[in-house]
């Protein structure tokens, strides 16, 4: 995902880095065996490189000659690392003078990043070594990892009336439920909501939890997923059990699911304060706590939301299409409670 990502925007991001990385490169050729002047050439033109975290310069073997240069200052501590077997010196060459690495993992901030990497030559033309900009995808002007811009479905009212028109994540609910379900459990997330109808979900992670990050289907299924957010203990303060979150998704699934005019158009789960969103195609929004929802009483909740139906062979049709789902559902509830019981 990340690699296509990049790569479909590799242009726009060249011509965002490569003509000031191409400045630093011919000011670096004065003081190329001069350290303390090349850490200071690094510095003064860091603010030059837009979204940079990192900068440094590496010889034509791949050792770090320079110190690395962030936005606190020099840290002198990394000169002559080896860094010839990081992943993105697989890709150097010393006859391209500027290259995009794929996206790798960084040492420096356990994140998944990319660098730009731009040759230093000498006026005879003489290759030296490379000046390395390090970028956090995070903070890449990506339409991944905005959301400024994105277009989320204010009304679901606003579709059709019928849930015929399934979206890219109802052709895979369990690989849905699943990743959610990971990223909830083993990768920091307390906040999700699920945008059926524009195959979108909004996420919200305990390391950064001021933004939101928007994914369509492509993205949240790419197996690449799981770099984006750091492994993190589930939470102790949390108000939800890691297997209430596995409930309540799979409620998110068969609520979707339940009928041709009445299904889930959003669904959102805060395992902080244990709260869950619904948004149906028949009614406003609501909001209760986990577990009112995964007790609610769905019979008479189905009983009640279809006596607004006026032809009374198609509510009687709609009731047993709801109340067989639901007969599903609780079924496939039980045997899963029977299954934790056994495994205690």
């Amino acid at each position: 995902m990340w690699v296509e990502k990049i790569g479909k925007q590799s242009k726009a991001l060249k011509a965002l880095f490569e003509p000031n990385m191409l400045k630093l490169s011919k000011a670096c050729v004065l003081c190329w065996s001069d350290l303390e002047r090349l850490d200071n050439v690094l510095s003064t033109y860091f603010s030059s490189i837009p979204y940079c975290h990192l900068i440094y310069a590496i010889d034509k073997f791949g050792k770090q000659i320079s110190s690395n240069i962030n936005p606190y200052g020099i840290d002198y501590s990394y000169r002559n690392q080896d860094l010839s077997k990081r992943p993105y010196s697989i890709n150097l060459d010393s006859k391209q003078d500027f290259i995009l690495s794929p996206v790798y993992m960084s040492q420096n901030t356990g994140r998944p990043c990319i660098s730009a990497i731009h040759s230093v030559r000498d006026d005879s033309q003489q290759f030296l070594g490379f000046i390395v900009a390090d970028f956090d995808l995070r903070n890449l002007p990506l339409a991944i990892s905005s959301h400024e811009g994105s277009s989320l479905p204010q009304n679901c009212k606003l579709r059709q009336a019928s849930n015929g028109m399934k979206s890219a994540f109802d052709k895979y609910p369990l690989e849905l439920q699943g990743i959610l379900n990971k990223l909830i459990s083993e990768h920091g997330l307390f906040h999700v909501t699920i945008h059926y109808a524009s195959a979108q979900v909004m996420l919200w992670s305990m390391d950064d939890p001021y933004q939101y990050r928007i994914y369509d289907a492509e993205q949240l299924l790419d197996q690449d997923m799981y770099l984006i957010y750091s492994r993190l203990p589930y939470p102790e303060n949390a108000k939800v059990s890691n297997y209430q979150v596995q409930e309540v998704l799979e409620l998110f699934n068969h609520l979707r699911n339940l009928d041709e005019y009445i299904y889930l158009c959003s669904g959102s789960l805060n395992i902080m304060n244990a709260m869950v969103g619904l948004s149906f195609s028949f009614d406003g929004t609501k909001y209760m706590s986990v577990e009112e929802f995964l007790n609610q009483n769905w019979y008479d909740w189905l009983e009640l939301v279809t006596q607004n139906l006026k032809d009374g062979a198609n509510r009687k049709n709609v009731i047993f299409s709801l109340n067989n789902n639901f007969n599903q559902y609780f079924l496939s509830r039980c045997k899963q409670t029977q299954h934790q019981i056994e495994l205690m």
